[in-house]
């Protein structure tokens, strides 16, 4: 081969390989729908109408990006590319919290905002303080803090609660990580509800 042929071959080599490019990364959506585990309560606890207002949270952990911090540093968060949850997470815990609760039979009708009518009887305001994935040297998991304050309308009793779960993953990967924090919400929902019933019945 002469050396103009061999420098045509080696241009053509270089130019073919800048073009191959590895696929984009795809997005991946992930949700959480806790059930309620039990039967519904045959007579509600609380007569009449149970809203649940709208979750706030710091505009972190209002977008839908899945966030995380390293365990070694505990005072930075990120937030992945290329996973999401498939609504943002203050609509995401309002929405299966109003499901939990209605499936429990808690109450007469149980309302999220959207189809309330009348003014209600209970009211639960909550706001998202921590809803991530927690990476380790020894595995992955998640951490949820919610607080949550129960209020009867029209009148001055109020109580606030701050619920909490870290659990561990049962893998590395996204999904394992959706699961944990499905199963966290479960148990934090469980301990709302019943201070829910004993709030109702002191009111």
């Amino acid at each position: 081969m002469t050396r103009g042929l061999l420098g045509v071959y080696l241009l053509l080599v270089v130019v073919t390989g800048c073009g191959i490019t590895a696929p984009a990364p795809e997005d991946h959506f992930y949700r959480v729908q806790p059930d309620f585990p039990g039967a519904p309560e045959p007579v509600p606890r609380l007569g009449g109408q149970l809203l649940v207002d709208a979750v706030t949270a710091d505009p972190l952990r209002s977008g839908r990006a899945v966030l995380f911090r390293e365990e070694d540093k505990p005072l930075q968060l990120q937030r992945y590319h290329y996973a999401f949850w498939a609504e943002r997470p203050p609509r995401m815990v309002q929405q299966v919290l109003s499901q939990y609760l209605r499936s429990s039979g808690i109450a007469e009708s149980v309302q999220d905002g959207r189809s309330l009518r009348a003014d209600p009887d209970y009211e639960i305001r909550a706001r998202l303080l921590r809803f991530e994935r927690i990476v380790g040297k020894t595995g992955s998991g998640v951490e949820l803090e919610l607080e949550v304050s129960f209020y009867i309308p029209g009148s001055e009793q109020v109580q606030t609660m701050v619920y909490e779960q870290r659990l561990a993953a049962d893998g590395d990967d996204m999904h394992a990580t959706a699961n944990a924090m499905q199963e966290a919400l479960g148990q934090v929902f469980a301990e709302i509800l019943s201070d829910l019933e004993q709030f109702g019945l002191s009111g």
